[in-house]
């Protein structure tokens, strides 16, 4: 064992070990958790002075967070935080820097998985406004209504993406605004186009006929050109869009939920219409079918009252 070995050092090793095979935002969030929560803990620790009272320290520090802390931890934050941990110590651990194995087990609940939906008379009523309007507000909420891709996979969308001949749609990349350190030590932010969130969310689409036609009144001046912006070098920053959606929910009356809340509102009403869950898994580009039946299976309310009118008296058979 290498006993004078910092485990911060380790750390920030596991993570230059994993940056160039996860996405750049997965790595962003790992990094900010490290540097925030993990580092400061064990900044002059090492390797010898680890035990597992120190990390059963640490994590009851991390499970305080929640309720102590001005910056609030998720219970999805805090598995992050340990996950992290647990991994740097299996690295140490199969590097043979340390000789023993630790692992901390959180010991959190996992929360039941509750969705926001738009309501059938809501989503009318952004239906007759958005097949009315042809800006580009509106084109990124039919997407995201009628296909369920997410608020960046729109962003990043271009021309060449979408197939007028199979009336197909290809996501292969998201945008995103994430933090960075510059040389400096300052926090910056910048527009990044990169691959999907995983590699399930590399997808082909087959599209609706009344999407086609709907898509065919855009114009574009080349085939590499964003979709929404028709900017052929800068896509659509998701905060604009957003700021844009938000006025157009109050324009037409429509209580307010994030835009993510449409994604929601198409899986569920395809639940409603009987789809299958391995189809809608892979038109949502999630990695595993599990998540599409924890977020989705029978949580609509619509699809309870459905099921439950299929009820009726033996005696009226």
């Amino acid at each position: 064992m290498n006993e004078n070995r910092k485990i911060s050092g380790l750390v920030n090793e596991w993570l230059a070990s994993v940056e160039s095979r996860i996405a750049r935002s997965t790595y962003v969030k790992y990094e900010q958790l490290a540097r925030n929560y993990i580092v400061p803990y064990f900044d002059t620790m090492t390797c010898k002075e680890l035990d597992n009272n120190q990390l059963h320290r640490f994590c009851n520090i991390i499970h305080q967070k929640e309720s102590t802390s001005r910056k609030t931890l998720s219970v999805g934050n805090q598995r992050t935080i340990f996950m992290i941990m647990n991994n740097t110590l299996d690295y140490a651990y199969d590097s043979r820097i340390l000789d023993q194995r630790y692992y901390i087990r959180p010991r959190l609940t996992r929360p039941r998985r509750v969705v926001q939906v738009f309501s059938q008379e809501h989503q009318k009523r952004i239906e007759d406004y958005v097949l009315h309007h042809n800006d580009e507000c509106s084109l990124a909420v039919m997407l995201a209504l009628f296909t369920g891709l997410r608020l960046g996979e729109i962003c990043a969308l271009q021309w060449e993406d979408i197939s007028f001949e199979t009336n197909s749609l290809y996501v292969n990349k998201t945008v995103q605004r994430l933090k960075r350190i510059d040389e400096s030590g300052k926090a910056k932010t910048e527009l990044l186009v990169s691959h999907p969130k995983s590699a399930a969310s590399n997808r082909l689409i087959p599209l609706p006929d009344f999407l086609m036609k709907y898509l065919k009144q855009f114009s574009h001046k080349a085939e590499h050109a964003y979709i929404l912006n028709n900017e052929i070098y800068t896509p659509m920053e998701p905060r604009t869009l957003q700021y844009h959606y938000q006025k157009m929910l109050q324009k037409i009356g429509v209580p307010y939920l994030n835009f993510h809340c449409l994604r929601h509102t198409f899986a569920t009403r395809c639940v409603t219409l009987g789809w299958d869950m391995k189809t809608l898994s892979e038109v949502l580009g999630h990695f595993d079918i599990k998540i599409t039946m924890e977020y989705y299976f029978h949580s609509s309310f619509e699809y309870k009252q459905i099921q439950m009118n299929k009820i009726i008296p033996l005696s009226q058979n």
